[in-house]
């Protein structure tokens, strides 16, 4: 976002000092480069305290309160981004649509799209991105209102899943959970098999594979490893009998140490999920072991071994923290 710039600001009979503005935003945008979005909150607040009509606030407010879940009051500030800045005009748009999706305003996201599609006025580069948006957005409508088991089933194209951005890709996802996978073993198998998506999604993919006793052969990847699996035969992660004999042993040795046993065990089933069929390539005592010596970094400092299982639990614990909420 460019800023117009202001020397002074006036709150009430209040002068906010030259350069408080200015310092407050560049922190409110660093706190949004880095993820912190919390910080951005708080921050931005603070702004529209001493400058209300600042227009880089609101599309701040609104993408770092949608990404807290606080949906009800990202919503105002998504429309008041979708007036303050038309050059953002369509991304604001999409923002907006999902937090409506979010609250279960699928009839507003209805009137919206199928007025921006009777306009005209969609770039030819994201009508289709608005039309499957409009398709999920419906999809979701059915499911609400109880009438989709009185309509027939819509299927979807492995190709437009790839379209889709990650929340439509989890909502179709949980509507398959929802309504049975039975009839929507290709697209489950496609995900399940496709490297370049999320590893959690496939996990999922997988999951609702096994709930329908899918038994042809599939060859799955993660992390640099291969698997062939029949998913009608997969124990669900973290019901295997390696990750519990992992945990058994990490209780064995932490069980003086409550809360560094907690942690420890939520990153083994972290990894179960996340690395799903695949498990560590070593046994459990190694395995273990290379916990343990996990535990001792992030609690003490201690210098993590450099081995491959060292290293790929580290990964997957760190690279993948919000990939389990």
């Amino acid at each position: 976002m460019k800023r117009k710039r202001k020397r002074l600001h006036k709150k009430g009979n209040m002068i906010v000092f030259p350069g408080t503005v200015e310092r407050l935003l560049d922190q409110a945008e660093i706190a949004m480069e880095t993820e912190e979005f919390e910080e951005a909150v708080l921050i931005s607040e603070q702004l529209l305290e001493i400058a209300p009509n600042l227009p880089e606030i609101p599309g701040i407010l609104a993408v770092a309160l949608y990404e807290i879940k606080e949906f009800k009051k990202a919503k105002p500030y998504a429309a008041q981004w979708l007036q303050s800045d038309m050059s953002e005009y369509f991304e604001a748009m999409e923002l907006y649509l999902a937090i409506c999706m979010q609250l279960q305003d699928y009839e507003e996201v209805e009137d919206t799209i199928g007025a921006l599609l009777d306009e005209e006025v969609i770039p030819s580069e994201l009508t289709q991105k608005f039309l499957y948006l409009r398709e999920l957005n419906g999809r979701l409508l059915s499911r609400f209102t109880d009438e989709f088991a009185a309509q027939p089933k819509e299927s979807v194209s492995f190709e437009s899943f790839l379209q889709m951005d990650l929340f439509q890709q989890q909502q179709i996802l949980a509507q398959l959970e929802s309504n049975g996978a039975k009839d929507s073993q290709k697209l489950l198998a496609e995900i399940a098999v496709y490297d370049h998506l999320p590893p959690v999604l496939r996990t999922v993919a997988l999951v609702l594979l096994q709930n329908s006793g899918y038994e042809k052969t599939l060859v799955i990847r993660k992390f640099g490893r291969g698997l062939s699996v029949t998913p009608a035969e997969l124990a669900l992660p973290g019901e295997d009998s390696v990750t519990k004999e992992i945990c058994a042993l990490l209780q064995r040795s932490l069980d003086k140490d409550p809360s560094r046993l907690l942690m420890i065990e939520e990153a083994v089933k972290k990894f179960s999920l996340i690395s799903y069929p695949l498990d560590w390539g070593a046994s459990a005592e190694a395995v273990a072991n290379a916990y343990e010596n996990y535990s001792k970094f992030l609690f003490e400092g201690t210098p993590l071994p450099q081995t491959a299982l060292h290293k790929l639990i580290f990964e997957i614990d760190q690279d993948y923290s919000e990939a389990v909420e």
